[in-house]
């Protein structure tokens, strides 16, 4: 039986293999709806996490899939990817020395085994609260022309080297604000392997450097 990480991201990547594991990556390509109005964000993570995973197990239904969403909120509002530099420099200036959480949720849908039974579907959301250095206009502007992180939602990727000078605190464990809860999937994935011996998830041997390839 096959492990899939239904996302595209590095970093999510780097902690599932750091962890050991052997798996396909193949993003869901699912359109992302935003929070509606007065919606619970946990709740919200929660579903954006199911529907991808959903939508990978659709199209392989005898794997285990592995589905998830990281939410940056700041004031109860979440944080999303700035639309140009100029945005970037703008949320880097907001969340200069303000605490804000990042919630990382997952959802693990396990098929039926070879003696039967059901789906499974197990989610759950882990967060950190992470705060920013106050930097000056000017290094915001250098720091956005170098990374240039539309693709990062805050415009900073914990795992990026040169985000990482811009975090002053971490309270929390780092595997979800770098996008995936490492402590409870570890033990969701091993539970299910000891209860199956036909599951083919293969936990290869750690690197020595596992703790940086989670970084990265």
């Amino acid at each position: 039986m096959k492990l899939i990480l239904a996302s595209q991201s590095k970093g999510r990547a780097s902690l599932l293999r750091g962890a050991g594991y052997r798996f396909l990556q193949i993003p869901s390509h699912e359109v992302e709806p935003a929070p509606a109005k007065g919606e619970n964000l946990k709740r919200h993570v929660l579903a954006l996490a199911l529907l991808k995973a959903r939508a990978v197990a659709r199209r392989y239904p005898r794997a285990i899939v592995i589905g998830a969403d990281t939410a940056l909120i700041l004031d109860g509002k979440i944080i999303g990817k700035p639309a140009s530099l100029a945005a970037a420099r703008r949320m880097l200036t907001q969340l200069g020395r303000r605490p804000h959480r990042i919630s990382s949720a997952a959802c693990v849908i396990i098929p039926p085994t070879a003696k039967g039974g059901k789906i499974r579907v197990v989610r759950w959301v882990e967060s950190a609260t992470v705060t920013l250095r106050k930097w000056s206009p000017d290094r915001i502007r250098r720091y956005v022309t170098l990374t240039h992180p539309l693709g990062w939602a805050g415009a900073y990727a914990i795992q990026d080297p040169y985000s990482a000078a811009i975090v002053e605190r971490i309270d929390g464990d780092i595997a979800p604000v770098i996008g995936l809860p490492m402590k409870r999937l570890t033990r969701v994935l091993e539970k299910y392997r000891s209860r199956d011996d036909t599951l083919c998830i293969r936990r290869v041997n750690q690197p020595k450097n596992h703790a940086d390839q989670a970084r990265g």
